[in-house]
C-alpha cells in the first residue's frame, strides 16, 4: 500500500513537472520567434503532463499544461505562415544585410 502511494506521488509530481515545463516553454516560444523548439517541447509537456496512464491523473495545474500546449501550437503554425507570407520580405531584407556586411 505504501509502495503504491510512493509511485503515485512519483508520477502525479513528474506530472506537475511537465505541466509546469509546458507552461514555461510555451511563453518563452514568443521570445525569439525562430526558435521552434521551445514550442515543439511545450507540446511534448504539455501532453505528458495530460496522459491519463500512468494513474494518477492530474488534477492540479492541469490548465498550466493546457496552456503550454495551446501557446506552443499557436507559434508552431503562426512562424510558418508568417515566413510563407512575408517570404518576398525576407528575401530583400537578407540582401540588404548581406550587402552591409560586405556582400558575401
Amino acid at each position: 500500500m505504501v509502495e503504491n502511494q510512493t509511485k503515485d506521488s512519483l508520477i502525479l509530481g513528474q506530472k506537475y513537472a511537465f505541466a509546469t515545463a509546458a507552461l514555461i516553454l510555451g511563453i518563452c516560444s514568443f521570445v525569439n520567434l525562430l526558435g521552434l523548439e521551445k514550442p515543439i517541447l511545450a507540446i511534448i509537456f504539455g501532453w505528458l503532463a495530460l496522459r491519463t496512464k500512468p494513474a494518477p491523473q492530474l488534477t492540479e495545474h492541469r490548465v498550466w499544461a493546457k496552456t503550454g500546449v495551446v501557446l506552443g501550437t499557436i507559434v508552431l503554425i503562426a512562424v510558418p505562415v508568417l515566413i510563407i507570407l512575408n517570404y518576398n520580405e525576407l528575401r530583400e531584407f537578407i540582401q540588404i544585410l548581406s550587402k552591409l556586411n560586405g556582400g558575401r
